[in-house]
């Protein structure tokens, strides 16, 4: 498959759609830091079907929604769509039907998000897979973000290894297999829970039987509590019917005493309602009598307080004129102090402004001194510092020299001695001893390799034959516990109903052809007899001999019976026909003993009796069920023996499994000792070859080494004897240092004298604005003293005026008091007289009320007899309705019907309901001391060994499953085990060709660690870059372990090419050399495959080898937009210019 494009809208800074063109070659985004490069690589892996919000730098998944700015609201759905060219029909088979595919996902706030492949909905699984079988997806090795390649070169070893999974392809292999490996967990979880429920189940079949027996001894018990309960409910019920008999006579007398009472009442009620009546008027004329009194005595009280509250007013008057009097005295003497105070203010500023005056032509002469003696200042200064630094400079240079010469000399002594020191010869021939080592040790691994496929080959066969002998015997006891269960059941309906009695005939004869309904239809009960004795009856063992013959036209039942001789002579006379018809016409033409019967059951005999087929026969049922009883004795006998022929098989394929087993532990232990052994001489010979050959590397560089410093050692020497004499640079200094000193000294003066006299002129011109503010407010003050004098006098003439009206009110108060005495006295006469006319006829009231209570009472005791009365007849009336609930609860029948039940024809016959009821709790004692009583236990164990089948049948089918699961993971991690050893070799031989081209030189290789199995194993990388030790990628320098990371990366790229690859400034840590070597690795790999390149990147010299760039903007704070440039067309329309 072939990416193509990648539409956003609404993602993260993204608010409006853009696309982008994922064209062959090289495509750069280029943008500032922050404007949403990385949005378009998070994108492309959220399509892919990234789950983690946290891997989209998010704290959940709605944040991939764009979340507004302060001019740009947020959005509630965010879209990305990535075109797929499918030409090649490279996609899984339900997505390979068309050549173009469109993958869609899509978010809504606060409701997830959702997949969609052609405009059709699918599942994340899918889509992460369709990218993982062609190398890509969300977390491949492809996408390469930002602290990737640190995250490479901090990665523990195991963690690396999804580098070689990725170039193998076999994600998808690890997903199915996962997949397979939850199934085959849960398939065993469920075979565990299976067999746990089996087991029950049988425990609760035979617990089932038991309460089956205990289940008939209660019906017997429950039929005599039933009549029990009957009679005492028929007892009950006679006694409540001549309770309520008596109660309603009760009630009838008692209502005819209310009656006469109630008249009684009804006339006393009257009289009292008549004097009752008279009372209104008379308590009116009191009332209004009253009313007036007390108007005359509020008004008395009234003028008490009005001329109280007048002395209180003439009091508050006169202590206010004397608060006034003090204030208009104090607001004087402020109004004469402020006239001072604006006085001495005015006379201190106008002798401030002198001051100023006079102090004004002295500050500028000052500010002319100081400018002359900063100039003088600085020139000095100036002379200093230039005598300075050619003195420091001159001090530097021979020290550097110094230094120089020094360093270089140690160098030529070190390099002497690291040339005598190197062994080159030794470690030549050390590396090709160790070389012979390796091929010896190889080949013990190869061997001890093709030993452990072998024995991984009979574990499987052993596997797959013990399982399979698991399964017959599982088949087998699963088989005995079936018939076993049926033999049980239906020894369990054989079962003798009484102990000692023999065996009835019907145990005993053998029935062919279906002809059970019809021997059960002639012989009915008379089967259930034994032979010979019993207390019922029995069948004689020689019966008498007959010459009886079955009826014409019928055949004998006696041909199809057998086993038991004692019925020969009753079935002698007995034919069997199959039209009822022809029956009934025959049955006038039989002879004695002569009968005639049907296969469905019916009965014509010879005198005359005729009974009908009915849609049961227990009788034949228990003949068919004693057959099958046989037949499943004869059939577990059978498999019984089978089973111990499994047993026996089971136990020796689960021996040769050990055996196998032990031989594949014991093959994988002499692989890892091998392995361990091949790799250490691997990676000693590669070690000693590279030490031998860094050591050839290392005496040519320390030869020019010596050379070159030879040479530099000369020029330097010669340096050092051009320089000159210090000591005139040293006087020239000290001179200017003594100038400059005198200079700074009269700067000093000069700024000292400046800032005191500007600090006298600020003082006084800030003293002169205070005496300004001070006097005006002394001015606002004494405006105020005046206006507050005549506010004064004016309120003290009010109160003057105001005190002379209220001295004229006490006569006027005494004359009104005088007055309304005279009108008390009037009132309270009127008001005794109406007050003894009510008390009058209260008197009459209450006489009229006692009678009408006497009678009342006498009417209420009336009422609460027939109320008693009544509530004894209700409670018989319950009491009734009680027993026919009762009844019908306990009976199911209506209480006429009781009788029938009891068996009671007289009911005053029975004994007393105490009897009755001892005779009921009797029966129920001895139904509880039955104890818990299933009465569906007979069903129950019916359905539970129908159960039984059914899950033993999908324990079957369970271990199959589970049989072919742990197959399939087997192949899946054989088949995984075989890509990814096949990748290491071919990654690692990329790994060192890349590495040789990025760092111009050195050599690098990969080693699988804890290698006992390759799909577990970790990843180490080792390498050497020119002129360095072999040593772990940990160990390098910064540029060297980005350089190392995207080497193992674009190794991975060549093994297992991609559809994509995104870099997101991975070129940073590069130096412009580096840049250029990974620009041109690029471009190389372009060539090699078809894969496509995103380049995110702030580097010039990498925008400048792209094909195409697409720059990201941000004109609103907040929101990314795109926009391209194709650098090969721009190239072409300028070379077609300049032509």
């Amino acid at each position: 498959m072939i990416f193509r494009s990648l539409k956003m809208a609404g993602f993260k800074s993204f608010a409006e759609a853009a696309e982008v063109d994922i064209e062959s070659g090289l495509t750069g985004i280029v943008g500032p830091n922050g404007c949403g490069k990385s949005n378009i690589v998070e994108g492309l892996r959220w399509v892919m079907g990234e789950s983690s919000a946290r891997q989209m730098r998010g704290g959940e998944m709605d944040d991939v929604i764009f979340a507004g700015t302060e001019q740009r609201p947020a959005r509630n759905l965010a879209e990305i769509t990535l075109e797929l060219d499918n030409r090649k029909r490279s996609a899984p088979a339900e997505f390979n039907n068309s050549d173009d595919i469109e993958i869609t996902r899509k978010i809504e706030r606060g409701k997830g998000s959702s997949y969609y492949v052609n405009a059709k909905p699918a599942r994340a699984r899918d889509i992460q897979l369709l990218f993982a079988d062609v190398a890509s997806g969300a977390r491949s090795s492809g996408i390469v973000s930002q602290g990737r390649i640190g995250a490479i070169v901090g990665a523990k070893p195991t963690d690396r290894r999804a580098l070689l999974e990725e170039a193998a392809n076999i994600r998808g292999l690890h997903a199915r297999r996962h997949e397979a490996e939850l199934r085959l967990r849960s398939a065993e979880s469920n075979l565990e829970r299976l067999d746990d429920v089996i087991a029950g189940l049988i425990e609760q079949r035979d617990s089932l039987k038991k309460q089956a027996r205990q289940a008939a001894r209660y019906r017997s018990v429950a039929d005599r509590i039933r009549k029990a309960e009957a009679q005492l409910l028929l007892a009950s019920w006679t006694a409540a019917t001549a309770e309520l008999t008596a109660a309603d006579a009760d009630l009838k007398q008692a209502k005819l005493v209310v009656e006469e009472r109630t008249q009684l009442a009804a006339k006393s009620a009257t009289a009292r309602a008549e004097i009752s009546a008279s009372l209104p008027p008379l308590r009116q004329a009191e009332a209004e009598k009253a009313a007036a009194y007390q108007r005359l005595s509020i008004g008395r009280e009234e003028l008490d307080r009005e001329e109280e509250r007048l002395q209180q007013a003439i009091q508050q008057l006169t202590d206010r004129q004397a608060q006034l009097n003090s204030d208009i005295a104090r607001e004087t003497s402020l109004r004469d102090d402020a006239n001072t105070a604006i006085q001495q203010l005015n006379d201190e500023a106008s002798q401030l402004a002198n001051d100023i005056a006079e102090a004004t032509p002295r500050q500028a002469e000052t500010a002319q001194n100081l400018e002359a003696a900063r100039a003088s200042a600085t020139v000095a200064d100036a002379a200093l510092a230039d005598a300075s630094a050619a003195l420091r400079a001159a001090a530097n240079t021979r020290a550097t020299l110094t230094n120089r010469q020094n360093d270089i000399t140690a160098r030529q002594a070190a390099a002497s001695a690291s040339l005598a020191g190197l062994a080159t010869d030794e470690l030549v021939q050390q590396a090709e001893t160790a070389a012979t080592e390796q091929i010896a040790a190889e080949a013990d691994f190869h061997a001890v390799n093709k030993a452990l496929e072998t024995a991984d080959t009979e574990l499987t066969t052993a596997t797959a034959a013990a399982e399979a002998a698991e399964t017959a015997r599982r088949d087998s006891a699963a088989q005995i516990a079936r018939l076993q269960a049926e033999i049980d059941a239906l020894q369990y309906l054989l079962a003798d109903q009484e102990d000692g009695e023999a065996r009835p005939v019907i145990d005993q004869l053998a029935v062919r052809n279906g002809m059970e309904i019809a021997l059960a239809a002639y012989l009915a009960e008379e089967l259930s007899l034994p032979v010979g004795t019993g207390r019922r009856g029995y069948w004689q063992s020689t019966p008498q001999k007959t010459d009886l013959q079955p009826p014409a036209g019928t055949t004998a039942l006696a041909d199809y019976v057998s086993g038991v001789p004692a019925l020969t002579t009753s079935l002698a006379g007995v034919g069997v026909i199959d039209d009822a018809a022809q029956a009934e016409s025959l049955q006038k033409q039989l002879r004695p003993g002569q009968a005639i019967t049907s296969k469905d059951g019916s009965l014509w005999r010879w005198d005359g009796f005729v009974r009908l087929a009915s849609q049961a026969n227990k009788n034949a049922e228990r003949i068919r069920q004693r057959q099958r009883l046989d037949q499943l004795q004869t059939e577990l006998t059978t498999i019984v023996k089978k089973a111990e022929t499994d047993q026996s098989h089971a136990q020796q394929t689960q021996d040769a499994l050990t055996q196998c087993q032990a031989n594949l532990r014991e093959c994988r232990a002499a692989r890892h000792a091998a392995e361990k052994k091949y790799g250490e001489m691997r990676r000693q010979a590669e070690s000693d070859a590279l030490k031998a050959e860094a050591a050839q590397l290392r005496a040519a560089e320390l030869d020019q080494t010596l050379h070159d410093l030879t040479a530099t050692l000369a020029d330097c020497e010669a340096e050092i004897a051009a320089l000159g004499d210090d000591a005139a640079l040293t006087a020239t200094e000290t001179a200017a240092r003594n100038t400059a000193e005198v200079a700074r000294e009269a700067l000093t003066a000069a700024m000292q004298a400046e800032s005191r006299l500007a600090e006298t002129i600020k003082n006084a011109e800030n003293r002169r604005r205070t005496c300004e503010q001070e006097a005006k407010a002394w001015q606002l003050r004494l405006d105020g003293t005046t206006g507050r004098i005549a506010e004064l006098e004016n309120r003290l003439a009010d109160s003057v005026q105001e005190q002379k009206r209220l001295d004229d009110l006490p006569d006027s108060i005494a004359k009104r008091r005088m007055e309304i005495a005279d009108q008390l006295e009037r009132a309270e006469h009127a008001r005794q007289e109406a007050s003894d006319a009510l008390r009058f006829a209260e008197n009459k009231l209450a006489e009229a009320e006692a009678l009408q209570r006497d009678a009342d009472t006498s009417l209420a005791d009336a009422r609460e007899i027939q109320i008693r009365t009544e509530g004894q007849q209700e409670r018989c009336t319950s009491r009734l309705s009680d027993l026919k609930a009762r009844i019908f609860e306990k009976l199911n029948c209506a209480p006429d019907a009781v009788a029938g039940i009891a068996d009671a024809d007289d009911p005053s016959s029975l004994p007393g309901i105490d009897v009755l009821e001892g005779r009921v709790q009797k029966l129920i004692r001895e139904r509880d001391t039955i104890g818990p009583v299933n009465l569906r236990a007979e069903a129950e164990m019916g359905d539970v060994t129908t159960r039984i089948t059914s899950m033993e049948t999908e324990r079957d089918d369970l271990l199959a499953a589970i049989a072919k699961l742990r197959a399939a993971i087997s192949q899946l991690n054989r088949e995984g085990r075989e890509r990814l050893l096949k990748s290491f070799a071919e990654v690692n031989q990329h790994f060192k060709t890349l590495f040789n081209k990025l760092f111009g030189g050195g050599t690098a290789e990969l080693q699988l660690t804890d290698a006992d199995d390759p799909l577990e194993a970790g990843l180490e990388i080792l390498a050497s870059p020119p002129g360095k030790r072999l040593q772990s990628l940990s160990l390098l320098s910064g540029g060297e372990q980005a350089l190392t990371a995207l080497a193992i990366i674009f190794a991975v790229f060549l093994t297992n090419p991609a559809p994509i690859c995104v870099l997101d400034e991975v070129d940073a840590p590069l130096d412009d050399s580096n840049v250029v070597r990974f620009c041109d690795l690029l471009r190389d790999i372009c060539s090699q495959t078809d894969t496509r390149f995103l380049v995110i990147t702030h580097h010039r010299m990498t925008m400048a080898r792209m094909d195409r760039l697409f720059g990201i903007t941000m004109e609103q704070r907040g929101v990314s937009k795109l926009v391209s440039v194709d650098l090969q067309t721009a190239e072409r329309i300028r070379d077609i210019a300049v032509a």
